[in-house]
């Protein structure tokens, strides 16, 4: 497995989530050019078998999303069947193009997490609060993955439930995990609990691969967010860190120099920033594109089966306010994500500006407008020094560089952003209404051919 370790902080770890990108096959193996010689017979060996179990899991998802269209296509005409159906089919096909696609781009995911490691992981120890924010925030990753592992153990309990409760082992037909067709009668004897156990696993591929992509995805532009914290208060203290060296008796175009070499490692942090924010966009802005088609229908279905569901079972109905609960955390949590790191990269310019590379005149009204304004008698400083051309010029391209928000887009159609949010849901309400208007016209036509 490809595991790299910041090289000041052995202590680091990946969301506990990630576990399950690798037993599903999408966790990135090591290049080529890490195999040790003596070990390269043994590390093929090893990559060929992850392969085939990789490839087969996404066989697996597939197959069973075919079952489920079968069904579909056979129901079509109810409304209330097709509905409930495409709720399992429709989050199938999600996760199985997020399969699908961290399968065949091992390269660049092995990419977007080596610089991570190297350039966006924040040590505890030496910035401990923005640290703790960070791991604060990660916390509601852990509320979407209770709520998407409770939705997958109901549907995987539930008819067993009511097959041993209600139905038997004798019956003709027999309950499944979800609404799905076979070419061969899965109903019966061996058949019926190989068809069972083979769906039921590709279901736990399905959910876990959501809250391990969407964990992995909000770690990392969790601490792309961190990042542009520290990189905002050391644009902050730059003018008085610099002007620390009067201390020293260095004159002024010694304190120009520092200034200047301060601001230009400050750019280069944040052109990584900046780089690895788009790298990132390359790498999920496909599946955020399906993920932002599929949930607005996921979400009018879901929420369609709880307000015309008549005689549900209450196992079903508290199945389905789980689907919808996770359902909406889920795309909340990863546009919250996505409208934070457009936040963060924002105020970078307003940072920027306020730096103090105007200079001013200390005294104890206003420096206490500077983030270092406690140091002040420390230092005996009655002034700051203006700060010279070559650095305002490189400061005014900085901040019109900044004032682009860094984004996530879903493959450029729409950008990850709490309005995203509130627009998904606006689309969800209207096919929902569209949806309500359909079936209470069968129903007033089922209820007069009936008169």
């Amino acid at each position: 497995m490809f595991n790299p370790v910041p090289a000041d902080d052995k202590r680091f770890h990946w969301p506990r989530q990630c576990v399950w990108l690798k037993l599903n096959g999408s966790w990135p193996l090591k290049s080529a050019k890490d195999f040790q010689s003596e070990l390269d017979a043994t590390e093929s060996y090893s990559t060929f078998l992850y392969s085939l179990w990789s490839w087969y899991v996404i066989l697996s998802v597939g197959v069973t999303i075919v079952y489920q269209t079968a069904f579909l296509i056979t129901n079509f005409g109810d409304i209330m069947m097709t509905t409930e159906n495409c709720c399992t089919t429709f989050m199938g096909a999600l996760n199985f193009v997020r399969l699908l696609h961290m399968r065949l781009n091992q390269n660049q995911f092995r990419r977007v997490i080596e610089q991570f490691v190297n350039n966006i992981w924040i040590n505890r120890e030496h910035h401990p609060q923005v640290a703790h924010e960070c791991e604060n925030r990660m916390s509601t990753f852990r509320v979407m993955t209770i709520l998407l592992s409770c939705l997958i153990a109901m549907y995987c309990l539930l008819p067993l439930i009511i097959l041993f409760v209600d139905v038997g082992w004798n019956a003709p037909e027999k309950p499944f995990p979800y609404k799905m067709l076979f070419p061969y009668d899965a109903h019966h004897g061996w058949r019926y609990a190989f068809t069972y156990a083979f769906t039921s696993y590709a279901g736990i591929c399905v959910v876990t691969t959501l809250f391990a992509e969407d964990s992995i995805f909000g770690f990392f532009v969790t601490y792309t967010c961190g990042k542009f914290r520290l990189l905002h208060q050391r644009i902050d203290n730059i003018i008085s860190d610099s002007n620390e060296l009067i201390r020293k008796r260095q004159n002024d175009n010694d304190i120009q120099r520092i200034c200047e070499k301060k601001l230009n490692e400050i750019a280069y942090d944040h052109n990584k920033l900046i780089e690895f924010s788009n790298r990132l966009e390359h790498f999920f802005n496909p599946i955020l594109l399906v993920n932002f088609l599929i949930s607005s229908v996921l979400i009018c279905m879901v929420g369609f089966q709880l307000v015309t569901g008549q005689d549900m079972f209450i196992g079903d109905y508290v199945k389905f306010i789980v689907y919808i609960s996770s359902s909406l955390s889920q795309l909340y949590i990863l546009c919250w994500n996505g409208d934070d790191l457009i936040q963060h990269s924002t105020e970078t310019a307003k940072h920027l500006y306020g730096c103090n590379w105007e200079g001013v005149t200390l005294n104890i009204q206003n420096a206490k407008r500077l983030p270092n304004w406690h140091r002040v008698e420390v230092f005996h400083l009655t002034s700051i020094h203006p700060t010279n051309k070559e650095f305002r010029q490189n400061l005014q391209i900085m901040i019109l560089c900044s004032q682009r928000p860094v984004k996530i887009t879903a493959l450029k159609f729409s950008i990850l952003s709490l309005q995203s949010f509130t627009a998904i849901l606006s689309t969800s309400m209207s096919y929902f209404t569209l949806l309500q208007t359909v079936y209470n016209a069968d129903q007033e036509e089922d209820h007069s051919n009936n008169s």
